[in-house]
């Protein structure tokens, strides 16, 4: 069942504080920060054109990760899980955090420890996305 192929989350947080606070949610639940692309500098850097802040971080999980890598070697090309921050009206964010489920979609492998794999991220990243959420109360 697909509720939600991404998740996503206004913070009332500058892009900065955006961006810790998400690192901080995902380091509680066993995840790192393996990739960060500042999306405003490349542009700026390779197209001379300005944009708003806006990162596309990967995160991963290692102990899922091994589990996923393991059970099927092609998922390895859905990882890192991406997550997106990007700068909203003055002092807000917006985080986007791509539903695990959606390795499911591409149908690598019907072997079934994929399937609990998956669901294991998705708890996790369901909590991310609830702590996130606390932000805004």
């Amino acid at each position: 069942m697909h509720e939600s192929l991404v998740f996503e989350v206004g913070l009332p947080l500058t892009y900065e504080k955006a961006i810790n606070a998400v690192e901080d949610a995902f380091k509680l639940e066993g995840f790192g920060f393996l990739t960060h692309i500042d999306v405003k500098t490349i542009f700026k850097e390779k197209l001379n054109e300005e944009f708003r802040p806006f990162s596309i971080i990967g995160v991963c999980k290692p102990t899922l990760a091994q589990r996923l890598i393991t059970a099927e070697p092609k998922m390895g090309l859905l990882l890192p899980c991406k997550v997106t921050v990007e700068a909203a009206e003055e002092g807000h964010s917006k985080v986007r955090i791509i539903n695990p489920q959606n390795m499911l979609v591409l149908g690598f492998s019907d072997d079934p420890e994929i399937e609990l794999v998956v669901q294991e991220a998705e708890a996790s990243v369901r909590r991310v996305v609830k702590a996130l959420e606390g932000f805004n109360g």
